[in-house]
């Protein structure tokens, strides 16, 4: 009796190490719902596609900014999943991309964290600590024009870092110019 409920509490144990080590820049390719997500430029300034998530890995194609007022240009991209840092994006409905050979590729990989969403969206975003059932709540966002700072996705959330709120996980977002806002 006393092995079966000391071996509970390890396999337990190992669940909860297993679970708090794998997170969204760690997670598989294709580990999120697709969603949508901007990158911001300098104007003239593209960021290199990749074929694979790695800084050393083959460059596919180029992303820039779309024209428009202000200093900064934006992008619009689909997030299809995120690994060790990096985005995996679709290229067939990425915004000011431009591939670099004539064999078109699906997907391409650019640093996370060049990506951007913001919280003018209609209702309450709910920001928490883990991307799962057993992650809780810390903060609700409602009527706010806060920027997020893509980390990586998991299912239908986003992780995310600003200056408000910190490094969260959040379940709602906006990627459009204009807002998200009724």
């Amino acid at each position: 009796m006393l092995r079966a409920i000391i071996g509970t509490a390890a396999v337990l144990a190992g669940f909860g190490v297993l679970e708090r080590s794998v997170d969204a820049s760690t997670g598989y390719a294709g580990s999120c719902t697709a969603t949508q997500a901007y990158a911001l430029f300098q104007r003239g300034e593209t960021v290199p596609v990749r074929a694979e998530p790695m800084l050393h890995a083959a460059v596919i194609g180029a992303l820039s900014g779309n024209a428009g007022t202000g200093e900064l240009a934006r992008s619009q991209v689909t997030i299809m999943g995120s690994q060790s840092g990096w985005a995996r994006i679709a290229l067939n409905t990425a915004q000011g991309y431009a591939a670099d050979s004539a064999a078109p590729q699906s997907f391409g990989w650019v640093p996370a964290d060049l990506l951007t969403v913001d919280a003018r969206v209609d209702g309450t975003i709910t920001a928490y600590d883990r991307p799962d059932l057993l992650g809780s709540t810390i903060a609700t966002v409602e009527g706010d024009d806060m920027k997020f700072r893509v980390l990586g996705c998991r299912g239908t959330k986003l992780q995310v870092v600003n200056a408000h709120l910190g490094h969260v996980w959040i379940d709602k977002w906006c990627a459009r110019e204009d807002g998200c806002r009724g």
